[in-house]
């Protein structure tokens, strides 16, 4: 290179602007306390506007029992109420159609315990017949519901 080529690049330089930006850019940062405050908030959002279904029910009086077995969960329920209402799989069914309605049931679940709830009040005739129509129908595996009595602690 020349001595005039250095001098005329050292001008060049020397008139060249260096352009630098008055802040510094930084990714965006999500906090994470902000994130738990916005999920929280949708949370219960949705927990306060949501209907609460309560499942409907009988009320019965199970008679108490001192050794009772815990059951299967899965298992078909037959519920005999005080006033001889008649409920199959929480479904209210006339005594004179459960028969075919056990069968049915057997037909699709084999082998699948069936538990017979019957109110303390409830004749032990009508718990009889619905043990035989459910003996009838095929149903091998049959339990009578209980509830263990309530404790009372002497000082």
């Amino acid at each position: 290179m020349k001595h005039s080529d250095i001098a005329h690049y050292r001008q060049l330089t020397a008139l060249k602007r260096h352009f630098t930006a008055r802040s510094r850019r930084f990714p965006p940062v999500v906090e994470p306390a902000a994130m738990v405050d916005v999920v929280l908030l949708v949370l219960l959002f949705f927990v306060s506007s949501s209907s609460y279904v309560t499942r409907p029910g009988v009320r019965i009086n199970l008679p108490e029992a001192l050794h009772a077995e815990g059951l299967s969960m899965n298992a078909a329920v037959v519920t005999l109420t005080q006033q001889g209402v008649v409920f199959f799989n929480d479904r209210r069914i006339p005594l004179d159609d459960l028969r075919t309605a056990f069968e049915q049931f057997n037909f699709e679940h084999p082998d699948t315990l069936l538990v017979i709830e019957a109110d303390a009040q409830v004749p032990h005739g009508l718990f009889m017949q619905v043990h035989q129509q459910a003996v009838s129908a095929g149903i091998r595996d049959i339990a009578g519901a209980t509830r263990k009595p309530a404790t009372t602690r002497s000082l």
